[in-house]
């Protein structure tokens, strides 16, 4: 059996982000869904563990890591000893922490937002959220110009990051297709080894 557990909404890109790494790093892990339409992330046992009632979390042992962010951190600390996903040299590092940043900002302003207007039916200002998601691939294409992957020459867990919830809002809006760098970048990404297919919307 398994020590890590991971509860988790099978919708969102915030816990596909977490099971991709875990499948990346060939970990064998338990998942529990949180129910989050009926409120259960709002509910006991589930607010003991994280009080901020957000999916996902990673329970490991008696370590609880709440936060997709901080979890994909522990997951590439502890359990990736060949440091593929959080290099150790520092320009890298200084990279990713800043493509994790703009995937707590711009993506959850742009394509997050937008998807959730759109799929969730969630309230919020559509046109800004497009406009967000156009700057967003905006930057991302830039960043792709010269290199294959958000942070360098490998993949790292700034792909992770970014990647989910730039595939799910491709399959909603056909326009953004018109960003072939970014559309390249997902396919690359696709083909890596463990890669976890994105939930059905």
């Amino acid at each position: 059996m398994s020590n890590i557990k991971l509860f988790y909404y099978p919708m969102s890109g915030h816990s596909h982000k977490v099971l991709t790494l875990a499948s990346m790093l060939g970990l064998s892990i338990d998942t529990e869904s949180v129910d989050l339409k009926s409120g259960e992330h709002k509910t006991e046992p589930f607010v003991s563990l994280n009080p901020a009632a957000k999916v996902p979390v990673l329970v490991d042992g008696d370590t609880v890591i709440t936060d997709s962010h901080a979890i994909l951190f522990y997951l590439a600390r502890h359990y990736d000893p060949a440091h593929t996903w959080y290099p150790a040299d520092l320009p890298t590092q200084v990279e990713i922490q800043r493509w994790l940043a703009i995937s707590a900002g711009e993506l959850c302003t742009g394509p997050v937002a937008l998807r959730g207007i759109r799929v969730l039916g969630k309230p919020g200002d559509e046109t800004q959220a497009m406009q967000q998601t156009l700057r967003l691939f905006s930057l991302l294409s830039t960043q792709l110009e010269h290199q294959p992957w958000l942070a360098g020459a490998s993949p790292t867990l700034a792909d992770i990051a970014l990647y989910s919830y730039t595939a799910l809002i491709v399959q909603l809006e056909p326009s953004l297709r018109d960003f072939p760098r970014v559309i390249d970048w997902l396919a690359r990404f696709e083909q890596l080894p463990g890669y976890c297919s994105l939930p059905a919307k």
